[in-house]
């Protein structure tokens, strides 16, 4: 096995640890703070907070495993992932709640941005989208699993042990990480030393984000939908556990309902990445994509049963699968010439703006005219979404025309 290959695996092993321990964790969390909180608006606020640190260290983190090394970067940000797990498990009140997610915000730069930097680099030319996409299956995989094992959790065990059972995972990923993973670069400096450069030679955030928008046009594009599925993504984790209790179904049945919006992504993911490389149709997938989950998810607001929920989350991953795994293709080939960890911090940043926007929304809406009014209106906006990217077309199209 060549080594792009076993840091693939070694990889995708890792991140789908990670993302089931996390979805446990974030089901948790939601129902945890769904119960402390007095409005949605403040609920919203709070999920939405831990990205809000995710996203002021994204663009530097960049930086830094571009000097410290993309697997030690990988490893100290589980390391840290997993303290916050412990934290967690002690927090009685929204002060402690803040600080604690201060931590996980900072640390889930680390691991996510170096991860798919890591995966990126590993990518042979003309296959990127197979890489990345089997990297997104491996994380979806998890994503499949945790929320059903952390439905369970909470109905069983109640909300402290979800959060410890996401700190012991964290804690055997991140010697996983220091085991398997190979970086696949040469010299490499010491953290501290790093962290100097990264501030004094890379001037942190200038730098970073002058380099990724000198691709041009496109970078600003994928910016946007990189920010767009941030917020669909975390609306969905924040709000679904909510709604679905509401709605009179058991914790149980709201894990398995959160895992049929990712399911469809995990089986399919790879296997759109395939097709898409093979017939560079990247603006059919796109608008497919938007309008895919933009029915599913406007059609769940109406759902009543468990079926409906399922069936209708299930046709929203659908989409989701095509926009993504479409646009990760994209940003993979424009960032083929540049500095991966830089190009990767902002596009990770453009992500952990929507998670930040997402809950927010979906919680000042769901104030006004309810939650299922608040599904409705993010399923409208993902059909509306479709017109502005026809008025971009040939900017798409021309892209695909060069990457063919």
């Amino acid at each position: 096995m060549d080594r792009r290959s076993q840091s693939l695996i070694a990889m995708s092993g890792i991140i789908f640890i990670y993302t089931f321990a996390t979805s446990i964790m974030q089901y948790n969390l939601s129902i945890f703070t769904g119960a402390m909180a007095q409005s949605y608006t403040l609920f919203g606020i709070i999920m939405g907070l831990p990205w809000l640190f995710s996203l002021l260290t994204d663009i530097p983190v960049g930086a830094l495993a571009d000097r410290f090394g993309y697997k030690k970067t990988v490893a100290l940000g589980l390391f840290g992932l997993s303290f916050s797990g412990f934290l967690l498990y002690g927090v009685s009140n929204f002060i402690q709640l803040f600080w604690v997610l201060v931590v996980f915000g900072v640390f889930e730069g680390l691991l996510t941005v170096a991860g798919l930097a890591l995966v990126i680099l590993s990518s042979p030319s003309g296959k990127e989208n197979q890489f990345v996409g089997g990297y997104t299956t491996a994380s979806s995989l998890g994503y499949v699993v945790g929320p059903f094992v952390g439905g369970l959790a909470v109905a069983w065990f109640g909300n402290g042990i979800p959060f410890l059972m996401f700190g012991v995972i964290c804690l055997f990923a991140a010697f996983v990480a220091i085991i398997l993973l190979k970086d696949g670069r040469g010299a490499q400096q010491s953290f501290f030393s790093a962290l100097a450069d990264v501030w004094k030679k890379d001037r942190v955030y200038i730098s970073e984000v002058k380099e990724f928008f000198s691709v041009g046009r496109e970078s600003l594009l994928v910016g946007c939908f990189m920010l767009l599925t941030g917020m669909w993504s975390e609306f969905i984790w924040a709000m679904e556990p909510l709604f679905i209790n509401q709605a009179g179904a058991s914790y149980a049945v709201g894990g398995i309902v959160l895992s049929f919006f990712v399911a469809p992504f995990a089986l399919f993911g790879y296997a759109i990445g395939r097709w898409i490389d093979r017939t560079q149709k990247r603006f059919f997938s796109i608008i497919f994509g938007l309008v895919c989950a933009g029915f599913g998810i406007l059609f769940f607001s109406f759902a009543t049963t468990p079926f409906w929920f399922c069936f209708f989350a299930a046709l929203a991953s659908v989409g989701f699968a095509f926009f993504y795994v479409s646009i990760n293709g994209i940003f993979d080939s424009l960032s083929d010439h540049h500095r991966r960890g830089h190009m990767t911090g902002v596009w990770q940043a453009a992500e952990d703006i929507g998670f930040v926007l997402g809950p927010i929304a979906g919680g000042i809406i769901a104030d006004f005219i309810g939650m299922r009014g608040a599904f409705f209106v993010f399923g409208a906006l993902f059909l509306m979404l479709t017109l502005p990217v026809i008025f971009v077309r040939r900017n798409i199209q021309f892209y695909e025309k060069k990457a063919a």
